[in-house]
């Protein structure tokens, strides 16, 4: 299959914890001709492997709220209800990140984990792409603090009853695209309770 389209240039306008690249580019219409040159800045992201933390037996959902910094313009209540996330390491496969990361911020061990869809989040902006998966485990009750000191991660954990977490949906309290993703899959795909 040929290319659909052609770089050509891309220059780096900054680089820290994420980086962000102006591309010139051109590509192929539907009608077969190519586009004149088109400039875009593209955010580099992060290649992330989510997980939608689930236990079975209790019928509970675990989500986490974090501060966000993308949200600082936007939002100004409580933290984002998510779920779990991280950035893909060097060397580990996307299953890898997920039941680590859940460790990481839950303190859950994931029993049983099922791949739901791997997808862009926002390509019109950014390389992002995210593996989603749903991963049996044993929740506990109340709330507890978790998160990497290292990483200055402050993740307050909740286990939540399926009917609260349905109720959110419905209240529109979760607004966290990929939460959104799950949590949709989750109840039109999985659970039939």
């Amino acid at each position: 299959m040929k290319l659909k389209y052609k770089i050509i240039n891309k220059k780096n306008l900054y680089s820290g914890f994420f980086s962000l690249n102006k591309y010139e580019f051109i590509h192929k219409k539907h009608d077969g001709e190519w586009t004149g040159t088109v400039g875009r800045e593209v955010f580099s992201g992060a290649h992330v492997s989510t997980l939608l933390p689930y236990d079975p037996i209790k019928k509970e959902i675990i989500l986490i709220q974090q501060f966000r910094a993308g949200v600082l313009s936007r939002y100004d209540e409580n933290y984002l209800l998510e779920i779990v996330a991280g950035i893909i390491d060097e060397g580990e496969n996307p299953e890898e990140t997920a039941k680590r990361e859940c460790f990481e911020e839950t303190g859950c061990e994931v029993k049983k984990i099922h791949p739901i869809q791997s997808y862009f989040p926002a390509p019109g902006s950014s390389e992002s792409y995210y593996h989603l998966y749903l991963g049996e485990i044993q929740a506990f009750n109340g709330e507890r603090i978790r998160g990497l000191e290292k990483e200055n991660e402050d993740i307050l954990v909740k286990s939540f009853k399926i009917d609260e977490v349905r109720e959110m949906l419905k209240e529109k309290k979760i607004i966290n695209g990929l939460t959104l993703v799950a949590l949709q899959w989750f109840f039109l795909e999985y659970y039939k309770g």
